[in-house]
C-alpha cells in the first residue's frame, strides 16, 4: 500500500523521502520522529531509490534480464541469399562458352566470390573469418592452378576441346542450361556453411578441429594437384606417379577435397546446433547437406573412375601392384562384380 500511495505523489516530491533503513537526520528528531517537511530535490542529494521492488505487480521485469533469455547471435552485415546466389550462378555462364569451364573455373570462382563476400562483410568472429578465408583461398588456388595447367600443358587444352566437341554434338549451347543451373546450386550448397558460422554466437568445442581439417584437406589437395602435374610434365603423361603425397594416398587431390568439404559442412552444422539456430537456419542447413552430398558423390565417382583406368593400364606391373598394397585410394564406390 505504501508503494501505491507513494506513486500518487508527484515525482519531484516523491524523490525527497529518505530510503528505508537510512540513518535519521537531526531534522527527523526535531519533528518527533515524523518525516521532515518536503524539500526540494536539489537540497536532498540522498534521494530514495527506485520503488519498483515495493510493488512487484506494478511493473514487469524487462525481458533482457530474464534468466531464460539467450544471447542474440551476431548479425551479418548483409543478407547473403541474393549475393551468394549471384556469386554461384554468374560464373557458371562460362559453361556456355566452354562446357568444361562450367565445372572448373566456375567452381573456383564461385568459392572465391562467396568467401570474399563474407570476408568483406567483416565476419563477427575469428572462426567465421578463418572459415571464409579457407573457402576463398581454395577458389583462388584452384583457378590459378587451372590457368597454369591450361597454358603450360597441351594435353589439357586438347582434353577441354574434346569435351566441348562432345557437348556441341548433343545440341545447342542453351541445352546446357539445366546442367549449369545444377552446378550453381551445388556451389551455393558448398558455400552455405559459411553463413551458419557467421550467424552463430558459438560453434561448439569441435569447431577448431573441423577448421584444422579444412585447412589440412586444402593443403593435401593443392600439393597433390601440383605434384602430379609437375611429374607428368617432366616424365610424360603415361607415367604412374607414386612419389610425394602419392606414396601414401593414390588420389590425394580427391581425398583432400573430400576432407575439406566434409569438415566444411560439419562446421556449419556444429555452429547452428551450438547456437540454437537450427530452426532459423533450416534452409541453409538443407543447402549445406545438398552441397556436401553432391560434391562428395562427384569426388568419389572421380576417384573410382580413375582407379578403374589405372587398373586397366598398369595391372600386372610390379610397381603398380606394390603401390596398391601400401597406399589408400580414399573414399570410393565399391567395385562392380
Amino acid at each position: 500500500m505504501a508503494g501505491l500511495m507513494l506513486c500518487s505523489v508527484p515525482l519531484p516530491l516523491a524523490l525527497t523521502f529518505s530510503a528505508p533503513g537510512a540513518a535519521k537526520s537531526p531534522t527527523s528528531h526535531a519533528h518527533g520522529g515524523m518525516p521532515p517537511p518536503l524539500q526540494s530535490s536539489r537540497t536532498s542529494p540522498t534521494a530514495c531509490p527506485s520503488f519498483s521492488s515495493s510493488a512487484p505487480s506494478a511493473r514487469r521485469t524487462p525481458a533482457i534480464f530474464s534468466p531464460s533469455r539467450r544471447a542474440a547471435p551476431p548479425r551479418m552485415a548483409f543478407s547473403p541469399l541474393v549475393p551468394f546466389s549471384l556469386a554461384c550462378t554468374v560464373p557458371t555462364t562460362l559453361g556456355f562458352w566452354k562446357s568444361e569451364y562450367g565445372v572448373s573455373y566456375a567452381y573456383g570462382t564461385a568459392m572465391l566470390s562467396t568467401g570474399a563476400l563474407l570476408l568483406a562483410s567483416a565476419p563477427p568472429s575469428r572462426l567465421a573469418y578463418a572459415h571464409a578465408a579457407c573457402v576463398a583461398f581454395y577458389g583462388l588456388r584452384l583457378n590459378l592452378f587451372l590457368l597454369w595447367r591450361e597454358l603450360t600443358i597441351p594435353r589439357f587444352r586438347d582434353f577441354r576441346d574434346k569435351i566441348e566437341a562432345r557437348s556441341t554434338e548433343r545440341g545447342g549451347r542453351w541445352k546446357r542450361t539445366p546442367f549449369l543451373l545444377a552446378c550453381s546450386g551445388l556451389y551455393l550448397g558448398m558455400a552455405s556453411p559459411m553463413v551458419l558460422t557467421a550467424r552463430a554466437a558459438t560453434a561448439g568445442r569441435i569447431a577448431p578441429l573441423l577448421l584444422v581439417l579444412m585447412y589440412a584437406g586444402l593443403y593435401v589437395a593443392a600439393v597433390g594437384d601440383i605434384w602430379k602435374s609437375a611429374v607428368k610434365a617432366k616424365r610424360g603423361s603415361d607415367v604412374l606417379v607414386t612419389s610425394g603425397p602419392f606414396a601414401i594416398l593414390r588420389h590425394p587431390n580427391y581425398t583432400g577435397e573430400f576432407v575439406l568439404w566434409s569438415a566444411n559442412a560439419a562446421l556449419g552444422v556444429s555452429a547452428a546446433v551450438s547456437s540454437n539456430l537450427v530452426k532459423q537456419s533450416a534452409g541453409w542447413l538443407a543447402a549445406s547437406a545438398f552441397g556436401v552430398c553432391g560434391i562428395c558423390f562427384v569426388l568419389m565417382q572421380a576417384a573410382t573412375s580413375l582407379e578403374g583406368k589405372q587398373a586397366e593400364k598398369y595391372a600386372g606391373e610390379p610397381t603398380y601392384e606394390a603401390w596398391l598394397r601400401r597406399t589408400w585410394a580414399g573414399p570410393t564406390f565399391a567395385k562392380k562384380a
